[in-house]
């Protein structure tokens, strides 16, 4: 073997064996505890309805000074912070914070983190704070033409449960129906010349509700007013409060029957029982009065 090899071999081995090994610094060794001092208080994961209020109160002690405590939500890094008390180099410390919860349904976390008098992070304490949803979505509804033989084809909605009916069940069900679907050849809707311009939502009050084929007598016959309406968008309603903002426009212009439906199409509409919502078109098929044409849709209402 070459002797600079060998030479070369035997200092590396020198140098790995005088190697000084480091202990890698703890940085969390501050003690961070949330206290229970009466409601909206956190002290653990905890659910709550939009916009309610949540407290804070937390106790830090720590073997080093510290210079600030703060409070972040879904921490990325130890700076970015809600709110911060700036404190004079003590090792102990109470306090308490507020914020108002979010409005739109999710999980986000907090977290109560230290720092020392250098500003360097020491320690946190995490909770989670789920909102809970104050909307229902339901996706995918299938809305059939009604059938004149068998009469299955589920063609009336209940938009709270997203449960749809048939003539065959809708009876027992119809206090719940918000509103049907008709393959459409009377009034606005005949002036079209596309056919599959032709699809029409109805409430069961409307006199179109009535198909001759039909007979809804004796039915709940709920008066649920509608509108199209092109914005916000229907990705944007993500909580009861945007529902509720999106069908402001109710005040006016309403009807008991929205024609000439399409795909991308939204319609707003309100129950009887006060309930705001949206349903959107997602698309459409068919081209005839046949009970294979459907209409397919999403709808938000707000619980």
């Amino acid at each position: 073997m070459n002797k600079s090899i060998i030479y070369i071999c035997c200092l590396v081995l020198i140098m790995a064996s005088c190697k000084k090994k480091v202990e890698p610094v703890d940085g969390s060794n501050a003690t961070i505890n949330l206290v229970n001092a009466g409601a909206n208080y956190v002290t653990d994961n905890v659910t709550i309805n939009p916009g309610d209020s949540i407290f804070f109160r937390y106790t830090v002690s720590a073997p080093t000074p510290m210079k600030f405590v703060s409070i972040q939500k879904n921490p990325t890094n130890q700076t970015a912070f809600l709110k911060r008390d700036t404190l004079g180099l003590i090792t102990n410390h109470s306090g308490e914070m507020r914020f108002k919860g979010d409005s739109v349904n999710g999980s986000f976390i907090y977290r109560v983190v230290a720092h020392d008098k250098n500003g360097v992070y020491i320690g946190h304490k995490d909770v989670t704070v789920t909102t809970k949803a104050d909307y229902t979505y339901h996706t995918f509804r299938v809305l059939k033409v009604p059938d004149t033989t068998a009469k299955t084809n589920n063609c009336y909605m209940d938009a709270l449960t997203g449960n749809l009916y048939n003539y065959t069940n809708g009876a027992a069900a119809s206090a719940g129906i918000d509103f049907g679907l008709m393959y459409d050849t009377t009034g606005t809707a005949s002036s079209s010349t596309t056919d599959d311009l032709r699809f029409s939502l109805y409430a069961l009050s409307a006199a179109q509700g009535q198909l001759n084929y039909y007979d809804i007598t004796s039915w709940t016959k709920n008066a649920t007013i509608m509108k199209k309406i092109t914005s916000p968008s229907f990705t944007s309603l993500t909580s009861g409060g945007a529902i509720r903002t999106a069908c402001a426009t109710l005040s006016s212009g309403t009807s008991n029957k929205i024609t000439q439906l399409v795909a991308g199409n939204m319609v707003a509409f309100r129950t009887v029982a006060g309930k705001n919502g949206v349903l959107l078109v997602n698309f459409v098929n068919g081209s005839s009065p046949s009970a294979t044409s459907y209409m397919n849709v999403d709808v938000k209402i707000e619980n």
